[in-house]
Parts: structure tokens; C-alpha cells; sequence
């Protein structure tokens, strides 16, 4: 089985994992500080150290790619890209969104519902996209302005939850259950795992020279 670098900073978490196939050997995470950059360095030699293994061992290095905090993404990919070319590994990039909706279904454990992970873009915006139960896109990722109307706009049939730092925007306009907020939701570098051994799988991975992060807006923008 694979062993996979797991990386995510696409938040105010900063969190790198070890895997070896579907299993997390080690994790780091800090969820305060925003200092990703000093920590990226020593949660990878302490997940390394407590999986007993080198960097040689590392079969490829997943990282989320975006939406999420413009600095996080710069400072994490790069950090990734660096280790790739400096070490010949295979660099795997995952949707943020996606990996949240991983990290719903391990919590929610449901067979049938619908998935709108969320994240905070300021004020009541925020990045979102709509997976169903087998982690499909119906809705690729868009940025939105949250109102009473979002969930009947997507006409969604079903069980909902959604999740993330930007879910709680959505409280004062569920209507009658219809959706339903995981709280305490972080996004952890552990949720990478399963798109990570699909993407290997099929040799699907990004290019080390010119992968950007996917900020699905640019800095300033207004929507």
C-alpha cells in the first residue's frame, strides 16, 4: 500500500498527516496562530518520525488545493511542490470542498444525503459546492451570498448537512430541519485520504511546475 504526505492549509488550521493506504499512521494539527509556514516544516518531520519513515517512503504528497485563505494556499502548495521536486514525488491535488465532504461522511456515516461544505469568504459569503452521497459533484464550487432562498434554489432531495467555518452563516435561514450543521467541523489533513488513494490509483496527479492554487476568487474581488 501507498504511503501518502497529507498536507492542509487552507484554513486557520494548519495540519499535516501520514498515511499508508485508507490508514492514518500520525497527524499534526494547531488551529490557532496562523503560522503555517514555521509549522509545515516540523509537523512533516514529527508525522515522518512517528510513522518510522523518511521522505524516501513517500510514495506522493497530497494537498488541498482551494478555496480558502489566499496566504494558507500559497505557503502550503509551495512547501508541497518544494518537497516533490526536491525528492521526485508525485504531487496529488484535492479540491478543499472535496476533502471537507470526505471528512462529513466519516462523521455522518449516512448512506443517502447530500453534502454543501462551506467556508468563510467574509461578511455572509462564503466558497460551497454540492456532493451527493458518493463524494459526485452536483454543483462544481461557486462563491455565494447566503440567503433564506439558498437551499430551496438547489432543490435538493433528501437529508442535508453542511459543515465548515462558514456553515454557521447559514443558521437564520433553515426552515423546518431541512439542513442539517455539523458542528465543530475543522478541516484536517486526514480527510485527504480517500480522494488521495483514488487519484494514485489512476496516476491522476498535478502538475509540480505549474499547479496553482484555485482561489475561486481573486484577492479583492468582489462578488
Amino acid at each position: 500500500m501507498p504511503h501518502f504526505l497529507l498536507i492542509d492549509t487552507s484554513t486557520s488550521c494548519c495540519s499535516v498527516a501520514i498515511a499508508k493506504g485508507e490508514t492514518v499512521l500520525h497527524q499534526q494539527i494547531k488551529c490557532e496562530g496562523n503560522d503555517h509556514a514555521s509549522l509545515l516544516p516540523s509537523f512533516t518531520d514529527a508525522c515522518l518520525s512517528a510513522a518510522q519513515l523518511s521522505l524516501k517512503d513517500i510514495n506522493a504528497i497530497a494537498i488541498s488545493i482551494g478555496p480558502g485563505s489566499y496566504t494558507g494556499l500559497r505557503v502550503g502548495l509551495s512547501f508541497a511542490k518544494a518537497l516533490c521536486y526536491a525528492n521526485q514525488i508525485p504531487l496529488i491535488a484535492i479540491s478543499t470542498l472535496q476533502m471537507m465532504t470526505c471528512g462529513m461522511q466519516q462523521i455522518t456515516q449516512q448512506q443517502k444525503a447530500f453534502y454543501i461544505p462551506m467556508i468563510d469568504a467574509r461578511r455572509m459569503e462564503v466558497y460551497t459546492a454540492v456532493f451527493n452521497e458518493n463524494g459526485d459533484w452536483v454543483e462544481k464550487p461557486f462563491p455565494k451570498i447566503l440567503t433564506e432562498s439558498f437551499i430551496a434554489e438547489r432543490n435538493l432531495k433528501g437529508k442535508i448537512f453542511t459543515a465548515g467555518n462558514g456553515a454557521i452563516k447559514i443558521k437564520p435561514f433553515i426552515k423546518d430541519n431541512e439542513i442539517e450543521i455539523i458542528d465543530h467541523f475543522i478541516c484536517e489533513a486526514k480527510h485527504l485520504i480517500g480522494k488521495a488513494n483514488e487519484l494514485y490509483q489512476t496516476a491522476t496527479f498535478a502538475d509540480v511546475a505549474y499547479t496553482e492554487p484555485f482561489y475561486l476568487k481573486q484577492f479583492g474581488e468582489i462578488l
